[in-house]
């Protein structure tokens, strides 16, 4: 029984330093293909053009109101409400860790360790050169499946400044 709980308490320690090599390999062949990077800058940017939309619908609220500051600070906090509501679900490692899933499983470590000398060779570093202009593609369907959240967030933003407007009594 001793032998069994030994064995057991091995082999899960043995699978999860396996689970974690592996991963740390798909990580470096993402960062040497360039996919990292982009992933984290396409993210920024969703949350840039996010901010930036979440503000100019503010200002064009404010600009037929004359809040108290009291309201102010409250349209402001319906402004963070909303970026906050339009931020992806998903981070840089949640894409890591599913693209080893999804690709990193079908190579054997030998393979994986193959793939990082090719992608850190010029042959490699050129692939990477090329797929960079095949991503606004991939980028486009991530902004499609990012549109129904947008989209909801926003109506629950406009419904939340014009509940606040109301109950301001603020108009111009």
């Amino acid at each position: 029984m001793v032998r069994t709980i030994i064995f057991a308490v091995m082999l899960v320690s043995a699978t999860a330093t396996f689970g974690a090599d592996r991963t740390t390999k798909v990580r470096e062949l993402m960062e040497a293909q360039g996919l990292l990077a982009m992933f984290a800058q396409q993210m920024e940017l969703g949350a840039q053009q996010g901010r930036a939309q979440a503000n100019q619908m503010l200002d064009q609220m404010l600009s037929s109101l004359s809040p108290t500051p009291e309201f102010a600070a409250r349209f402001r906090k319906a402004s963070d409400n909303f970026i906050a509501a339009l931020s992806a679900p998903w981070s840089a490692q949640d894409l890591v860790d599913q693209w080893a899933i999804a690709y990193g499983v079908e190579f054997t470590d030998q393979e994986l360790d193959q793939l990082l000398k090719y992608y850190r060779s010029p042959l490699g570093k050129k692939d990477v050169l090329v797929t960079q202009t095949a991503l606004p593609k991939l980028f486009a369907y991530l902004a499609e499946r990012s549109k129904p959240i947008a989209e909801s967030a926003t109506r629950k933003y406009i419904a939340d400044l014009d509940s606040i407007a109301k109950e301001c009594n603020c108009r111009k």
